[in-house]
């Protein structure tokens, strides 16, 4: 039996016990074991408005996850938050580190390439890293609060936020000495750790605190070519900061991130089928068709190129906060450098058509002021401005089969790209309380946002010359465009009684316009336009049977203004691939989310998610039609839930829990593009090999916390998707050539040990 199948056995066997769940995500230490069960849901505060609120009262549809409940659930990093979040999909995207299509009510970018804007924003401790899908996953240490935002959040979040923002909170140094020490062993070979040290430097004036985590295993995917382990893991991550505090009123946070990652996520399944010149053996290998094998094991690859991808970032992030009376003047400073380089085989086959090595440089740079004021006990206002600085290089040398095209053999495109983006905001929101039982809260920002961009390409012959002005393919000049817009947004609440409110809300979210970076002439760069929505939500936030059951509901309506959509598709001048990027039409999205918790009985904890959403192109221009009743939107699942149950066993000076979770999405397209049957009315469809089937997963986790002589220890065995469904995702039919596609990972396990003193 393999080691993977026999920790399956164990996990799924031990999950009858009554045993909870652990660490982690890197993230802070477990909570101390309690000496009985809760007989009350705890309030949750967050920092959903940039200020310090219960999410109970709030007219914004936000789910909060503390790091006790992330510690439960085994959150590795973003993408796990799925399966807790109503209308959140996030699936992996290869060849980029730790990159992922993040879609909120259905909004988001699947594209990896950093000219893209995002639709929703990670924002960690204040900073939003929202230049490109590439760092929707960045790993972060010792997280505190993770909470997310559904629907537009211009706001207060600026740009590129219609579809939502996950809002990221980390720990601070709290003045104390303290060790926490973590470690994993697992399935593939997994072997984390994670170390945190903490101690005072100036007794009530400056502390400190140092995390340290490492990921690492041997990856559960298998090359056929030349045997070698793929998938694989290699993350480090180190995390200091000081806290400044020399008065009760003003203190300062500076906190240094470094992040490397030499994990593989260059790899691809071959995915061409009966109508890709690839499977038809006339064109790239005569007389050679390289087709989908349908019956293949999926953790099975077949790529002759060797991959490699090697990511480091640095980031800084100072935070200051004066506090005066009722005024409080807050200054955020966000910084990172990101240097990549990567080695990618972009066809899934055993043969030399299409790879890529491309280094990459990122610097950014963000600034926000704000201010606070609680004018009276019924009006309080929130203002500030922003500023951000994003510099951005590309280079990437591609080898294909060009000699197709009319080049000598040997020869390599070359592209060079660079994009620099600077934007400004201003906002002002307030809350005005003009009855006991009535709020209302208004704001707007106006956003600027200027892009300078420049493409270059050509083409090299190994050993041999530089084409600069190839056929069919431009030597770009530089281009620049700059846009503005003014996003307003309004609530009302009415309170019920102490437990029970409702609110109905408008929002205007604004998506900037930008350069296409996959274009290769003047026509395909860009620019395009902005995308605007407009949403109008209801909800209503409750709790009952004294503070055991809270059921939170939201319903939303969004109507999109100049769609932005990415098409792959052959260059009719050159036969070449190229990517468009346009103003499609017009889409409407109409749902309905429910979340839900609840107290039954002493030591069990349930919960759920429900989500609904109907998505759908009112209008798709596609070359002169209308292609909206023929194709649906992407990563848009109609239907998702959640259950979780939790049970929590006390005994003296041990807690032992369980904790058991299913998650269930409706089927969804991954992919629209030309199609190449000759079928149809439409020039545009659903390719069927980017459908994913509807699935459930099925997570799980066992502990025992408790204390010898005043040290807290923590033993825990954890499994994720137990039932070991796997399937492909993120489909990329390139053109007509061939296609390519992901894989959801299947079933793993690991033995978690932690001690704190």
């Amino acid at each position: 039996m393999s080691t993977r199948t026999l920790g399956a056995v164990i996990v799924t066997a031990v999950m009858t016990l009554p045993m909870a769940t652990g660490l982690t995500w890197p993230t802070a230490a477990w909570a101390q074991p309690a000496a009985q069960p809760r007989a009350a849901l705890e309030e949750i505060l967050v920092t959903a408005r940039k200020r310090e609120e219960s999410s109970q009262n709030i007219p914004v549809a936000v789910s909060v996850f503390g790091a006790d409940e992330l510690q439960r659930r085994k959150v590795l990093n973003i993408e796990d938050l799925q399966s807790l979040v109503p209308n959140l999909l996030i699936d992996p995207v290869n060849f980029s580190a730790n990159g992922a299509a993040v879609y909120i009510r259905g909004l988001g970018v699947q594209d990896i390439d950093r000219t893209f804007n995002p639709a929703v924003q990670v924002v960690i401790d204040g900073v939003t890293y929202g230049s490109s899908i590439s760092n929707q996953m960045l790993n972060v240490v010792d997280v505190k609060q993770v909470e997310v935002l559904r629907g537009p959040q211009g706001t207060l979040f600026g740009a590129n936020a219609i579809g939502g923002v996950i809002n990221v909170t980390r720990r601070k140094p709290s003045g104390e000495f303290g060790v926490e020490l973590e470690g994993t062993l697992g399935s593939e070979s997994r072997r984390d750790f994670r170390v945190a040290l903490e101690a005072p430097l100036m007794e009530g004036v400056l502390a400190g605190r140092l995390a340290v985590a490492r990921r690492k295993n041997d990856g559960q995917f298998r090359n056929a070519f030349d045997g070698s382990s793929r998938g694989f893991e290699n993350i480090l991550l180190v995390s200091p900061q000081l806290l400044f505090t020399p008065s009760d009123d003003f203190t300062v946070s500076v906190m240094y991130d470094y992040y490397r990652d030499k994990s593989d996520w260059g790899f691809a399944h071959n995915r061409s089928g009966p109508n890709d010149l690839l499977c038809l053996g006339i064109l790239f290998f005569p007389g050679e068709p390289i087709c989908d094998d349908p019956d293949r094991d999926i953790n099975v690859f077949n790529q002759d190129t060797e991959t490699f991808m090697d990511v480091e970032i640095h980031g800084l992030n100072i935070s200051a906060a004066y506090t005066a009376g009722d005024f409080t003047l807050e200054s955020i400073t966000g910084w990172s450098l990101i240097k990549e380089e990567k080695q990618t085989d972009f066809d899934g086959i055993p043969r030399p058509l299409f790879a890529s090595v491309q280094p990459v440089e990122e610097v950014f740079y963000s600034q926000e002021f704000r201010v606070a004021w609680d004018f009276s006990d019924r009006l309080a206002f929130l203002g500030g401005v922003y500023g951000s600085y994003v510099d951005y290089q590309d280079s990437a040398n591609s080898l294909f089969i060009f000699e197709l095209l009319g080049f000598p053999p040997d020869t390599v495109e070359v592209v060079d790209k660079q994009q620099t983006t600077r934007s400004f905001g201003a906002f002002l929101s307030g809350d005005w309380q003009i009855t006991d039982a009535i709020r209302l809260s208004a704001g707007g920002r106006f956003t600027y946002e200027e892009k300078d961009f420049i493409y270059r390409n050509g083409f090299n012959q190994v050993g041999g010359g530089f084409f600069p002005d190839a056929p069919g393919f431009d030597n770009v000049a530089p281009g620049k465009a700059s846009w503005r817009e003014f996003t307003p947004r309004v609530a009302l609440e009415y309170r019920f009684t102490p437990d029970a409110m409702a609110y109905a809300s408008y929002a205007q979210g604004f998506k900037s316009g930008g350069f296409n970076g996959r274009g290769n002439s003047e026509e395909t760069i860009g620019p395009y336009d902005p995308e605007i929505v407009d949403t109008f939500e209801i909800g209503a936030k409750t709790e009952w049977l004294d503070n055991r059951l809270r059921i939170n509901v939201a319903a939303f309506y969004s109507d999109f203004e100049d769609k932005q959509e990415e098409i792959i598709r052959t260059n009719p001048d050159t036969g070449a691939t190229i990517t468009l990027v346009d103003n499609a039409g017009e889409a409407t999205m109409k749902g309905v989310e429910l979340e839900w918790l609840v107290l039954p009985l002493p030591g069990l904890t349930l919960s759920g998610t429900l989500a609904y959403l109907d998505a759908s192109y009112d209008e798709f221009v596609f070359d002169g039609f209308n292609t909206a009743d023929f194709i649906n939107m992407r990563r848009a699942p109609k239907w998702q839930y959640s259950v979780t149950g939790q049970y929590d066993l006390f005994l003296r000076d041990v807690q032992v829990s369980s904790l058991l979770s299913y998650r269930w999405t409706d089927d969804y397209d991954g992919h629209v593009g030309p199609r190449f049957d000759g079928g149809g009315p439409s020039p545009l469809h659903n390719d069927p090999r980017g459908r994913v089937s509807s699935f459930g997963t099925l997570d799980g986790s066992v502990s025992v916390d408790f204390t010898v002589n005043e040290v807290d220890f923590r033993v825990m065995l954890f499994g994720r998707n137990l039932t070991d469904k796997q399937f492909l995702t993120s489909v990329v039919p390139v053109a007509n050539l061939f296609a390519i596609g992901g894989v959801y990972p299947g079933r793993f396990w690991g033995v978690e040990l932690g001690a704190r003193f």
